[in-house]
């Protein structure tokens, strides 16, 4: 599989949309286009984890279950199929929190990762993120990935 965006390339920094409304962004994931989805794969999950946050586990931007499997297509925030179930995130919201990280830290790791599932659905209604991820990386068939970066320079 294969995961990449027309807003930025791997490696390099966010668009502003993707940063948090707080740092002048707009709490919007950026578009994720992909290829590749193996032909078993019943549906597919996207998540967004930056592992540099200052919790002692990271923090989890999104986390959306019930993307229709297709071998490729195209994805945002802002643009999710009717199918498409957000679980809460790690602010307590079922919506991508933009980039966010302390100011003068050093550059966070935004990764957005597609995952390709052996299950029709994940109901995360009712669910911790922690466990809708657990149903994710039991059921993942294939995953890419695809890193942004943010520094908070205050």
């Amino acid at each position: 599989m294969q995961l990449i965006s027309p807003d930025f390339k791997d490696g390099d920094p966010l668009p502003n949309k993707s940063v948090s409304k707080g740092l002048g962004g707009e709490d919007l994931s950026p578009t994720l286009q992909w290829s590749g989805v193996p032909a078993e794969a019943k549906s597919l999950a996207l998540t967004c984890y930056d592992p540099d946050a200052p919790t002692g586990s990271g923090f989890w931007h999104m986390i959306i279950t019930n993307i229709p499997a297709s071998e490729s297509g195209e994805i945002s925030s802002a643009s999710l199929p009717a199918s498409a179930k957000s679980a809460l995130n790690d602010a307590g919201t079922e919506n991508f929190t933009g980039a966010y990280p302390p100011p003068d830290d050093p550059a966070h790791h935004y990764i957005f990762t597609l995952h390709a599932l052996s299950l029709d659905e994940i109901d995360p209604d009712g669910m911790t993120g922690a466990y809708v991820r657990f149903n994710i990386m039991r059921n993942q068939l294939a995953s890419a990935s695809i890193t942004g970066l943010f520094k908070n320079n205050g």
